[in-house]
């Protein structure tokens, strides 16, 4: 954590002694220098978040003392040596975030004394199918996502008792989730998503006997299926469950009230996906829920007040569990490791939502994002929404909503995404506050709406006169209505001539 550039020296070889060496988050570059392989007391190497380059020479093996490894986030390149298994002490070794390619070194599952395995974020691939991960009974944390590892998800896994986080989400596994996982009474943790796996229903019966699961993300998979509902998912345990993550899925269906049972549920993502029917009520009454994106379906009917009324979204007295997660994941494209560094939202955007926006929204002063984009929402935006001190996103585009931006929402000063595009509102778009950084786009569609930033001027007003009685509904004056300011001026002007004649006669 300084600020070292270039490559690392080859003097290093005359620290015969050396035992530990970290050089994590700086700027070295270059490859790992061969002489490095020859400090034989080395117990760690911890030279990560640089921009070394090259490969990982197989010679590393004649590091036999090694027990962390830490070469991630890097540019390393070529395999991973297939004899890596031969380092017997080795407990953590964390590759992540390189562009390592080639296969997953079968020898690393003799390692029985691994703890960490992450191999995320580069380009491995392969069949792990045949992997025998039954030896390593201390594996308490791998993650080899964002690969391209193909078949199905290894029934070995499952005797890797100790196991507390798994990630294999972001690959090309197929199959299901096998009925063995029941085993890892463990595990906390559990990635999946974006894979080619089937029967929603089996995987959350058998994911339901690990009474530990904290994280459970299955996002994009299962296409097309089914949403399980109270018939087939017989749920009496998920009593850990803190975020579950099904959207992408396509699943068709309802949102199913075992969901309500959930009761320290944080996170609910049933985006993009085809349910249908209304936003039920009871969600409103889940005790610990302040993310709920339902973005992307086709739900019907009015948001439901008791929406308005969630707890962990009102006061700010939820606990503390999973302040730090097992593993990192990613939400809105950008990485968490803590899961109170999410922002608390409401997307209910792109469904068929047809109602007012209702006024006791105002009620929920820790919501940060509120997206209730291309419904059928109409009538005013509610003044209450001035409430809601730490909203950072609001979007209410693509709706009927009438009437004018409340003047009030410029005191929303930690706003810095907003849109009202594509409404049928009116009047001057607010001054002030955040209001200032908004472009054009954020009102653009709202014919009736001026202001500087659109370009249109407000101008001034005109009052009109009253029409006369002889005018019709349709706009249209009668024939005296039409000629009489033209006969009165013409009187005018003839009086004025005869009296000018008669004068000049008489002179």
């Amino acid at each position: 954590m300084n600020q070292f550039i270039g490559p690392l020296s080859p003097s290093l070889t005359k620290c015969s002694n050396l035992q530990v060496f970290r050089a994590g988050s700086n700027s070295l570059s270059g490859p790992l220098p061969r002489d490095l392989y020859t400090l034989t007391r080395l117990q760690e190497i911890s030279i990560h978040n640089n921009q070394l380059s090259g490969a990982i020479n197989k010679a590393i093996v004649n590091l036999s003392n090694l027990i962390i490894l830490e070469l991630h986030v890097n540019q390393l390149s070529g395999e991973i040596p297939q004899n890596i298994g031969l380092l017997s002490k080795l407990e953590q070794l964390q590759l992540h975030s390189n562009n390592l390619n080639g296969t997953f070194p079968p020898s690393l599952t003799k390692c029985t004394n691994l703890t960490t395995l992450l191999l995320r974020n580069n380009l491995l691939n392969g069949q792990i199918s045949t992997l025998n991960f039954s030896k390593l009974q201390r594996l308490q944390a791998i993650d080899i996502g964002n690969n391209t590892f193909s078949g199905n998800i290894p029934d070995t896994l499952c005797l890797c008792k100790s196991i507390t986080a798994l990630r294999l989400a972001f690959n090309q596994l197929s199959g299901e989730v096998p009925p063995c996982m029941t085993s890892l009474k463990s595990l906390t943790h559990l990635s999946l998503s974006d894979n080619h796996l089937s029967n929603v229903v089996g995987a959350l019966n058998t994911l339901k006997h690990c009474q530990n699961l904290a994280v459970l993300f299955l996002s994009r998979c299962f296409h097309d299926e089914s949403m399980p509902d109270d018939d087939l998912l017989h749920l009496d345990t998920f009593k850990n469950l803190q975020i579950l993550s099904l959207g992408g899925c396509k699943l068709k269906g309802q949102i199913p009230t075992w969901i309500s049972k959930l009761k320290k549920l944080k996170v609910l993502n049933l985006s993009f996906n085809k349910l249908s029917g209304p936003i039920p009520a009871w969600i409103g009454s889940m005790p610990s829920l302040y993310v709920l994106n339902l973005t992307q379906n086709s739900l019907t009917g009015e948001i439901p007040c008791e929406i308005t009324q969630l707890p962990a979204l009102i006061s700010d007295k939820s606990s503390t569990d999973l302040s730090h997660l097992a593993l990192p994941f990613l939400y809105d494209n950008l990485q968490y490791n803590r899961l109170f560094n999410l922002p608390r939202g409401l997307k209910l955007g792109n469904n068929n939502l047809s109602c007012k926006i209702p006024v006791e929204i105002g009620q929920l002063k820790l919501l940060q994002v509120l997206e209730l984009s291309n419904n059928k929402l109409r009538g005013d935006i509610p003044e209450q929404l001035d409430n809601l001190t730490n909203l950072e996103k609001l979007d209410m585009s693509g709706n009927d909503l009438t009437g004018k931006i409340p003047e009030s929402l410029t005191k929303l000063h930690f706003l810095s995404a907003f849109s009202v595009a594509d409404n049928d509102l009116e009047g001057e778009i607010p001054k002030g506050g955040q209001f200032e950084t908004f472009g054009i786009d954020a009102f653009e569609g709202n014919t009736k709406l001026c202001g500087e930033v659109i370009h249109r001027s407000c101008g001034v007003v005109v009052i009109n006169r009253p029409r006369p009685a002889e005018e019709t509904d349709g706009g249209s004056r009668s024939f005296w209505y039409d000629i009489q300011l033209p006969l009165g001026l013409g009187y005018f002007v003839g009086l004025v001539a005869f009296t000018v004649a008669v004068f000049f006669k008489n002179w």
